[in-house]
């Protein structure tokens, strides 16, 4: 399964029609790298015909710039807004990979989506699942969009 395009795809289409932050996609990471200096990670479950978490990890400072833009105001700090902001990106991804997806004919359905915030936690996912990690640069810093997958 192809899921590196269909998350460049996925988010670049998000960061354009809904975020209005121009955004690059950097060379996908190995699945042995870990997603470091990130303080904000929401996620959303993906099931059926195989079973998923895709997260978005980024720095505080990058997520209070993306819900800055997003909403049309001044962040401070990592609020509800920034949470509930990151949490709505991470499900319109997922769902523009379920739509990716069904016109494959491969049937999922999503979650609700949750946000962690902190400085120091481990999001892990049990070891015989496969990872892809792409990171997106804008203007305020990088961020990471995560794949854990395991094929039913």
């Amino acid at each position: 399964m192809e899921f590196t395009n269909k998350i460049i795809n996925s988010t670049e289409e998000i960061f354009n029609t809904m975020v209005f932050m121009p955004i690059s996609a950097g060379k996908p990471l190995s699945e042995e790298t870990e997603v470091l200096d990130c303080h904000v990670s929401s996620m959303i479950g993906l099931s059926g015909d195989f079973t998923s978490m895709l997260s978005i990890h980024c720095p505080g400072k990058v997520g209070m710039g993306i819900t800055g833009e997003m909403l049309g105001m001044d962040v401070e700090e990592v609020d509800d807004d920034v949470k509930d902001t990151l949490g709505e990106i991470a499900n319109m991804v997922a769902g523009g990979l379920k739509e990716s997806f069904a016109s494959e004919d491969i049937r999922l359905e999503l979650s609700i989506p949750t946000t962690v915030t902190g400085k120091s936690y481990t999001v892990s996912s049990p070891t015989k699942s496969n990872r892809v990690i792409v990171p997106f640069d804008l203007e305020s810093g990088r961020f990471f969009v995560e794949i854990k997958y395991s094929l039913n």
